[in-house]
Parts: structure tokens; C-alpha cells; sequence
């Protein structure tokens, strides 16, 4: 189907136009990504844009994901709009949302780019900078009161990232971040890309299977950053967070972590109040856009 705007024509991409979808949103393609693709163009018959639409299904009501690129010889000129539209009616029928390919920056054009062409908040990150020894002393005082209780069963234990199953740790933060678990566990096997801070880098068992991890690395500045922390869905809310969040914290400042960097969503009400009372420091604010198909 080819959708005519006054300037411009917007159609499926032909397979020997791929290449050139590739080059303007390198992003969206990858091992694990093999997105279709709309390409629109000028009168005269110039590539004046194109958009990449992910077929696997992000988040709940689920959503498809979405990149659009245009040209800066036709920008502003409602090519961007106009792209997202006819992605829109190409998903149609099959989720009911769309979803820009990554989390925005709140405050910039893209983000603004989006707003403007349909898309609502559906949710933010929240960017903290915290202090690795204040929030372990608040985190302890926490961790004592559930140990006296006994909500912590004879089971549960937090092992360092090398001492864990790889393939289980991998399934369960591939399942909640959305990643590839075979390309993490290659990383957490230090197979492909950089592989998380053995050291600081903590994982959750309960009778011996993997129920949590927090996946740390360390950034060009030395700073360590918490860049997972997940627990299995029938735990959130109680003593696993706390343990895995603590044991983490800790071994961070036994290991010299002085500052920390991590993200919430602002959903997960608990972690933004333990920011907030530890004296974090927002830094930064990520948007989730959403816009209904069709």
C-alpha cells in the first residue's frame, strides 16, 4: 500500500531499499532485530525518509516499536508526522499501541517531535546519582527489622554474578528488559560486548533458582551504575527487593563504591520514596511515549 501526501509518496520498503533504511536508523537493526521497514520520497523521486517498525511486542497492553527518520533537506514539512501515521495503520489489528524504539530524554526534540505527532507519556525513568554509603546505612536499618521478622525464608541466599547459572540470570533480565537471553548470556559470559562488574554485580536465589539479580557496571568516569535490578513477579513488594537491593548496595561498598548511578520508574512508587529519603540526586528524566495504532 503507498500512502501520497502533497509531497511526498510513503510505501513498504522494497528488499533492495533496506540498505538504505539500515544507514538512516543503524539502532533498529541488530543480530536480534529485523525490523520492516516504510520508505517515503520527494516528487522528484529522492529518498526523503523512512521508518522502522520491531514485530516483537514490548510491554503490557503490549506495544510495537517505532524509530522515523527524515532527511534534513525535507524536515518540517510533515514527512515525521506522516510517517508515524502509516506506521500506525500498518499495526493496525496486530497490538494497539506504539512505542518510540527508546526511552526520550523529557526535555528533548525528539520527545517534543513525538508529543506533537500523537504520542502521550506513558510512563517515566527517573535518573538518580546517590551516595553508596548513606544509602547502605539506611538500607541495613531496613534489612535488620526484616531479619527479626522472619519474612525471609531458610532458602534465600545473594551469590556474586560468576557464582550464578548464567543461562537462568540471562532468561530472567532478558524477560524484563526485553533483550535477546541468548545475546546476555554471551555477555554475562563475557562472550560479546562488555560483560557487568563481577565484583559488584549480585544475583537472588531462593532453594537454588535464580528469582533476582542487579547487574552493575562501571562507567568511562569509574562511577559504578546500576543498570538492571529485577525481581521475578511473585516476589516484588517485600523482602526480595529489600535483600537483593541491600546485598548489592553492600558488596558495592566493600568493593570502594562511593557513588552510585540508577533508575526507577516512576511507577515503582518504593524505590523512588528510598531515592527521595536517601538524598539521591535526580539527574535526569526518560520518557515512555505510547500512541494508539491505527
Amino acid at each position: 500500500m503507498t500512502t501520497q501526501t502533497l509531497n511526498f509518496s510513503i510505501r513498504g520498503a522494497e528488499p533492495s531499499e533496506m540498505r538504505a533504511c539500515r544507514m538512516l536508523l543503524p539502532e533498529t537493526f541488530g543480530p536480534s532485530n529485523a525490523p520492516e521497514a516504510l520508505v517515503s520520497f520527494s516528487r522528484c523521486g529522492e529518498l526523503a525518509g523512512a521508518a522502522t517498525i520491531g514485530w516483537q511486542a514490548v510491554g503490557d497492553p503490549a506495544a510495537f516499536l517505532v524509530a522515523v527518520h527524515v532527511v534534513p533537506a525535507y524536515r518540517k514539512q510533515g514527512l515525521g508526522r506522516a510517517l508515524v501515521d502509516a506506521a500506525a495503520v500498518l499495526v493496525k489489528g496486530e497490538v494497539s499501541f506504539l512505542q518510540p524504539w527508546k526511552a526520550l530524554r523529557e526535555d528533548s526534540e525528539t520527545a517534543a517531535f513525538c508529543l506533537r505527532s500523537g504520542f502521550t507519556v506513558h510512563h517515566r525513568i527517573l535518573h538518580f546519582l546517590g551516595e553508596a554509603e548513606k544509602m547502605e546505612a539506611m538500607l541495613a536499618t531496613y534489612r535488620e527489622k526484616l531479619d527479626r521478622s522472619g519474612y525471609i525464608p531458610d532458602g534465600a541466599r545473594v551469590v556474586k554474578l560468576p557464582d550464578a547459572p548464567a543461562a537462568e540470570v540471562a532468561n530472567l533480565v532478558g524477560r524484563e528488559f526485553h533483550n535477546n537471553p541468548e545475546r546476555m548470556q554471551a555477555r554475562l559470559e563475557g562472550r560479546v560486548g562488555k560483560p557487568p562488574d563481577p565484583q559488584r554485580s549480585v544475583v537472588l536465589l531462593l532453594d537454588g533458582l535464580v528469582v533476582g539479580a542487579q547487574l552493575v557496571s562501571i562507567a568511562a568516569d569509574g562511577i559504578p551504575e546500576v543498570e538492571g535490578n529485577v525481581v521475578i513477579p511473585s516476589l516484588r513488594r517485600g523482602w526480595a527487593n529489600l535483600l537483593l537491593t541491600h546485598e548489592g548496595t553492600r558488596t558495592g561498598v566493600l568493593h570502594g563504591s562511593r557513588q552510585f548511578r540508577f533508575f526507577c520508574d516512576d511507577r515503582v512508587i518504593d524505590t523512588v520514596n528510598l531515592a527521595r529519603r536517601s538524598g539521591a540526586e535526580r539527574t535526569a528524566t526518560d520518557v515512555v511515549l505510547r500512541r494508539a495504532a491505527g
